[in-house]
């Protein structure tokens, strides 16, 4: 499975590829995204603006001369983007004013403060760009690795009944997608199956009309149902031995991890016999990798002498996940991580700060939180 691009890694791509493909493709990328804008924007929900970190001129309130022009997502734990407010950001919106032209950039929150709508509409928006950016990402992945996918087209019989953004494709150079793969392949399937059936129909009326047939007519008739039974067979034997392939790949996965987290027990049973608190091996366990809060709880419940029961309820968190969080927000008050924008009620995402610099310390005396010093069970 092809994963999905950073900004740069994106761009680098696209500078690599055909003039005639780069067209197609940003004609896409802007298309698609222009939808998913125009769809927001759309929502009746929408009616009103509030000017947010920016003062808007009187000529500039109608929220219909406003639109969302842009969106960059930095990809985890980057926050290379900058809202109007100066706050670093992830999820860098840009929305532009129709008539004067003025632009302004937005974080997910002030942005829709700004739309004067639930910050979920936002989500939402990003969800539906991740979708089109990763079959953007599909392609150029696909074009480096010159694979294009048409050897499904030509397995095709009947290829009048192909569809048009197939052809598209083909016509401007352009790799098929993985579901355009998936429809050829269905096409491919339905017409052999709809061969083989007509065969078995003619092989009926030639046992109803036996005298009507020579021996040279029944032995070709025998020859193309074999040839056919062995295309599909080839077909299914292809789609074993690709499965066979996946689940060796998960299985040395498996394996490559259970290697690394073992090592990575020793080193944190002997952090902890050194008397290490909480946030120490939270902390630790941040710098070895591990982002998610309640993936760093679960590792210590397991390995460590803590109160090991489990929420019932639907979130099935470690009774221990809130002390783990407060520890690791310890570490963001302090300039040392930062939580990603990506973090909610369900689970807070965490990464070493690669901005420890512009850190600014919050002088108001705090309550200390207790630490708990943990011990091998």
């Amino acid at each position: 499975m092809i994963e999905g691009l950073t900004v740069n890694e994106r761009e680098h791509f696209l500078s690599l590829v055909t003039t005639e493909q780069r067209d197609f493709l940003e004609t896409e990328v802007k298309r698609g995204r222009r939808t998913i804008f125009e769809n927001a924007m759309r929502e009746e929900k929408i009616s009103a603006i509030k000017s947010v970190d920016i003062a808007l001129e009187d000529d500039e309130k109608n929220v219909v001369d406003w639109m969302i022009s842009d969106y960059i997502d930095f990809g985890l734990g980057n926050l290379e983007g900058r809202c109007a407010c100066r706050r670093r950001l992830r999820y860098q919106f840009t929305v532009e004013h129709q008539k004067s032209g003025k632009k302004i950039q937005y974080g997910k929150e002030h942005l829709s403060t700004f739309l004067n709508i639930d910050v979920r509409d936002i989500d939402g928006v990003i969800h539906e760009l991740d979708k089109f950016d990763f079959e953007l990402d599909e392609l150029l992945v696909k074009i480096q690795e010159d694979d294009y996918g048409y050897e499904h087209y030509e397995k095709i019989q009947d290829k009048s009944v192909v569809a048009k953004d197939i052809l598209k494709h083909m016509e401007l150079h352009i790799p098929l997608f993985d579901r355009q793969i998936n429809r050829l392949k269905n096409l491919y399937k339905n017409q052999l199956e709809a061969i083989l059936k007509k065969k078995r129909k003619a092989q009926l009326e030639i046992e109803l009309k036996k005298h009507q047939q020579d021996k040279e007519q029944f032995e070709q008739l025998k020859r193309e149902n074999k040839q056919i039974e062995d295309m599909l067979f080839a077909q299914r034997k292809d789609e074993f031995e690709k499965k066979n392939q996946e689940n060796e790949y998960k299985k040395k996965q498996l394996l490559k991890n259970k290697v690394r987290n073992a090592k990575q027990m020793e080193a944190l049973q002997e952090l902890i016999g050194y008397g290490a608190k909480l946030e120490d091996v939270a902390y630790s366990l941040v710098l070895d990798g591990k982002h998610s809060a309640v993936e760093i709880s679960k590792i210590i419940v397991t390995h460590m002498n803590v109160d090991k029961r489990i929420s019932v309820g639907t979130l099935g968190r470690p009774y221990i996940y809130m002390d783990v969080l407060l520890a690791l927000r310890t570490h963001v008050e302090n300039g040392k991580l930062i939580m990603d924008e990506s973090s909610n009620v369900d689970d807070c995402i965490f990464f070493v700060n690669p901005y420890p610099e512009e850190h600014i310390v919050d002088d108001k005396p705090k309550e200390k939180q207790g630490q708990q010093e943990l011990a091998l069970p």
